[in-house]
């Protein structure tokens, strides 16, 4: 019958309609319980007033003779026997005429005959025979509360009963119209996941799940018929699509590294590491010319060398395993219409050609390269522009100000010396003074102009430094030693200015105050930092050579500063004078961090 009562009914239908049976159960035996148990409420107060009554029957008793003080006793008696809890119980209970009874006997007998006995013993029969009829009473409210706590003990027995075969049911009816069909079609989704198209689902009858179960059958047949068509063409494009997407996103992610703002090194470096993993190439190494110097270059590999590890940087991998023997070097030229910037070289190994893609990699991988090295070129040359016109336009501003000003004083101060017999001594001394101020002055501007409009025009700083060494060689009639041990590009243009402006000013005051016959100049490094040494044999500098006329010692400690770095004018000990600077390029200010670059 319940079956063809739920057959019509879909799953949500069924489902509601067992929900509401067990709601209904549950609700109708609250109701009954909620019913029987308003007969229990208050039989147990009325029984503690019953019993009550008979502590209060013997402490009476207990009283015998009474005295004025023991109406407070009686008094109570009567409150309790007359009290409403009793006359309620017994209306509920049918105990009206047991409770007027036992009321009457109070107030007609035993109360009169507690008050008149001058000792317990004629009252006591009374009071037991009064006790025995609060027995009964109390009695009869215990036999009245336990037929209604029975009942509910069978009510809810019932209903318990009929919630269990419900349950039971219900259990019965998911396992076999929901569980059952619902696990063959997980299984069957399962095995269309695992590429199996061959199971199928077995589910009778007119509801959902059957419903479901057909369309899963039908959707693993035809995925079945399709799958075998399509997973050629898949397998076919699946390489090539996922070679390009890799060549694609290696391009892409190169582009971004290229055009940041971290050092060079930390640039290029991942880049070849990852063209070595996308091709066949191995041992890549990048030469980048200083200013189209094929002689001075920087090379940068993808494997990490002594000097990258003693930096701590980690941008590189280790231990990658070498060319194997016989492999073929090739080389792609860093280069656009006007400058040659670098040279990529690369090894590939003996019989193994480079796919299209490959080939397609590396050229756009080269341009890419070329324009980066082309765009930081561009702005080196920009920012030396700048600085020039900069040092260019205080020249000149000084040129036409205070160089105006002191001819201006010095031909004043001509005209007054020329009338000489005129002014008192003092006064001739005083312009005497005066002149030899401002001829100091003028030296000191002239050498500040000189300063100025020096211009870095050679390609690179050991270029410039080179030159230099050359025109004091033929000043001083010997050649000047020049020793440069930096690797190219490694200071700033700005920063290359103020060091040859103080190598200048080191070797000019050599040739005017030294009388040197060996001067050498040494570029190096030592951990980050770049040190710039002039050394000559000559008479050395003075002690006190700021504090005198030594203008050009406090310019080269100025310069020094603008580096962030120390300048050191000593005497030798053997002899001469030694100029130190150190400094730490703007390159090498912030350590390498590597992967946090990516």
């Amino acid at each position: 019958m319940l079956k063809r009562l739920f057959t019509p009914l879909s799953l949500v239908n069924q489902i509601a309609l067992m929900m509401l049976l067990s709601t209904v159960i549950g609700i109708g035996g609250m109701a009954i319980s909620g019913w029987l148990v308003q007969g229990i409420q208050g039989s147990a107060h009325a029984i503690n007033k019953a019993g009550s009554m008979r502590m209060q029957s013997y402490r009476l008793l207990a009283a015998v003779p009474l005295q004025t003080a023991d109406e407070k006793l009686l008094q109570e008696m009567e409150r309790t026997a007359f009290s409403a809890e009793l006359t309620e119980a017994a209306a509920r209970d049918g105990q009206q005429a047991r409770l007027e009874a036992l009321q009457s006997d109070w107030r007609r007998e035993l109360a009169p005959a507690l008050r008149s006995a001058t000792s317990p013993q004629p009252v006591a029969q009374q009071v037991n025979a009064w006790v025995g009829r609060i027995d009964a009473l109390v009695t009869a409210f215990d036999h009245n509360t336990e037929q209604r706590v029975a009942r509910v003990v069978i009510v809810h027995r019932v209903m318990a009963i009929l919630m269990g075969l419900l349950l039971i049911f219900t259990v019965l009816w998911l396992r076999a119209r929901l569980f059952q069909p619902w696990e063959q079609l997980l299984k069957m989704a399962q095995a269309v996941s695992q590429r199996n198209f061959t199971r199928r689902a077995q589910i009778s009858g007119r509801n959902e799940m059957a419903t479901l179960g057909d369309a899963l059958n039908n959707m693993s047949a035809e995925l079945a018929e399709s799958y075998a068509v399509l997973e050629q063409r898949v397998q076919e494009k699946t390489a090539g699509l996922e070679q390009k997407n890799a060549i694609l996103s290696f391009l892409w992610q190169a582009n971004h590294r290229l055009h940041s703002r971290i050092p060079l090194c930390e640039r290029l470096s991942p880049v070849l590491n990852g063209l070595q993993k996308l091709t066949l190439l191995h041992d890549i190494e990048l030469r980048v010319y200083d200013m189209e110097d094929e002689q001075n270059h920087q090379d940068f590999t993808c494997q990490s060398t002594a000097s990258c590890d003693d930096r701590g940087c980690n941008l590189c991998p280790r231990g990658l395993p070498a060319a194997p023997p016989g492999a073929s070097t090739l080389k792609w030229r860093l280069a656009d219409a006007h400058t040659q910037y670098g040279l990529l070289l690369a090894q590939l190994p003996a019989g193994k050609h480079l796919s299209h893609d490959q080939q397609q990699l590396v050229d756009t991988l080269v341009e890419q390269l070329t324009a980066t090295l082309a765009l930081d070129r561009h702005q080196e040359h920009q920012q030396q522009l700048m600085v020039m016109e900069e040092r260019a336009t205080i020249a000149r501003e000084l040129h036409d100000s205070i160089a105006q000003s002191l001819s201006c004083m010095k031909m004043q101060v001509s005209c007054l010396q020329m009338q000489g017999g005129s002014l008192p001594e003092s006064s001739q001394q005083l312009l005497g003074q005066i002149r030899n101020e401002l001829n100091t002055s003028w030296a000191q501007l002239r050498e500040l102009l000189t300063t100025f409009r020096l211009q870095l025009t050679e390609p690179g700083l050991r270029p410039a430094l080179e030159s230099s060494c050359l025109e004091f060689s033929a000043r001083f009639g010997f050649q000047v030693v020049f020793d440069y041990q930096l690797p190219p590009r490694l200071v700033p243009t700005h920063q290359a200015i103020h060091l040859l402006q103080i190598a200048r000013e080191a070797l000019s005051n050599a040739l005017k105050h030294s009388g040197a016959s060996e001067v050498t100049v040494t570029v190096s490094q030592q951990d980050k930092r770049v040190m710039l040494r002039v050394r000559d044999n000559g008479c050395g500098v003075p002690e006190n050579a700021e504090r005198t006329n030594h203008y050009g010692l406090i310019i080269m400690r100025d310069r020094a500063q603008s580096l962030r770095g120390d300048c050191q004018v000593r005497r030798r000990e053997s002899g001469g004078t030694d100029v130190i600077v150190t400094f730490i390029p703007e390159n090498l200010l912030s350590p390498v961090q590597g992967d946090n670059h990516d």
